[in-house]
């Protein structure tokens, strides 16, 4: 019994010991960070967007970006992002778990309604080997257009939206 626990215990230490000396990949430490991704709004707005920030620690991001988007609503219609961005990596490995919250502006040149938007995600990151990253991620959107009163705002205005994110991180 007293061999056993005492193998149990020496395991636990060798766990703990090698879980403390997991780095964190180059993509998540401290410092100016960024990404470009593919990004799909409701299936119907699709683009290229790209984010720049600090990595805070090893966990919290915080950056800003923009993006364009192509729109297959009847007919071709372009449109223009800029936003606010914030993650965050739950587990100091190269895999993890995300979730991330983006707040912007949508800018539609085609003469439709501009939004403001509000993207709530949660997704994976994958550590590459060259030191950067992949994260994919899937989430709402909640888009509220331009020019109505916000003294009351009428619900049906608000539209949640899917959103789905491919992203290359460095």
């Amino acid at each position: 019994m007293k061999k056993g626990l005492l193998s149990f215990l020496v395991f636990l230490a060798m766990l703990i010991s090698a879980r403390a000396q997991e780095s964190v990949p180059a993509y998540r430490t401290s410092g100016y960070k960024g990404n470009v991704s593919f990004t799909s709004i409701g299936f119907l707005w699709n683009g290229i967007e790209t984010s720049h920030g600090l990595m805070l620690n090893d966990i919290f991001y915080l950056g800003g970006g923009g993006g364009m988007l192509v729109g297959a609503v009847g007919k071709a219609a372009f449109a223009g992002s800029v936003f606010i961005d914030t993650k965050a990596y739950w587990i100091p490995r190269e895999n993890t778990p995300t979730t991330g919250i983006r707040v912007g502006y949508l800018r539609n040149f085609s003469g439709e309604t501009n939004n403001f938007e509000a993207n709530f995600t949660v997704g994976w990151s994958w550590g590459l080997a060259s030191g950067n990253g992949l994260s994919l991620n899937v989430g709402l959107s909640a888009v509220l257009p331009s020019g109505i009163s916000y003294v009351a705002i009428d619900l049906p205005h608000v539209s949640l939206t899917p959103v789905v994110s491919l992203a290359f991180e460095f």
